[in-house]
C-alpha cells in the first residue's frame, strides 16, 4: 500500500511539474496572429503581423491578470508598439506609431479573447477587437480580428 501510495504521489508531482513547464502563459495569449479589419480613416486591412510577448514578471496568472508587448507590423510595413492588461479573456490595448515621421497614430482599444476548437480538435485563439485613435486625423476608430498562427 506504501508503495502504491509513493507511485501515486510521485507520479502526481512529475505531472504538475510537467504541465506548470510547459507554458509560462496561463492564459495562452502570447503568440503569433494575422489580423484583419476596418479602419475609419484608411479602410479595409489585411495580413497584419501581431506578436504578443509575455512579461512574466507583471503577470498575475494566481488572480487570472495577464501582462504583454505589442508589435504589430501592417502589411504595408507600418509598425505598432504596445501593452495589453489582460483579465481572463477580457483585454485592455494600447498602441502606437512610433515612426517619426509619421503624423500621432496612437489608441487605446479593448478586445474579448475566444479560444475554440476547429474541426480537427485543435484549439484556435483569436481576439476581436475595437480600438479609438483620438488625434489620428482628427479622431478614429476600428475594429479586427487576429488569429493566432501558432
Amino acid at each position: 500500500m506504501l508503495k502504491s501510495l509513493l507511485s501515486i504521489c510521485v507520479l502526481s508531482t512529475v505531472f504538475y511539474g510537467m504541465s506548470f513547464a510547459a507554458s509560462a502563459d496561463k492564459l495562452g495569449l502570447s503568440g503569433n496572429y494575422m489580423c484583419s479589419g476596418y479602419d475609419s480613416h484608411d479602410g479595409a486591412y489585411s495580413n497584419g503581423k501581431l506578436t504578443l510577448t509575455l512579461d512574466a514578471k507583471n503577470s498575475d496568472f494566481a488572480n487570472n491578470y495577464g501582462a504583454y508587448h505589442v508589435l504589430l507590423i501592417e502589411s504595408d510595413g507600418t509598425k505598432y508598439v504596445g501593452e495589453i492588461a489582460a483579465s481572463g479573456n477580457d483585454l485592455a490595448i494600447y498602441f502606437e506609431n512610433t515612426d517619426p515621421s509619421s503624423q500621432t497614430d496612437r489608441g487605446v482599444g479593448i478586445a474579448y479573447v475566444t479560444h475554440d476548437k476547429d474541426a480537427h480538435g485543435n484549439v484556435q485563439t483569436e481576439f476581436h477587437k475595437f480600438y479609438y485613435e483620438p488625434a489620428y486625423m482628427g479622431g478614429g476608430n476600428g475594429s479586427d480580428v487576429c488569429v493566432k498562427t501558432n
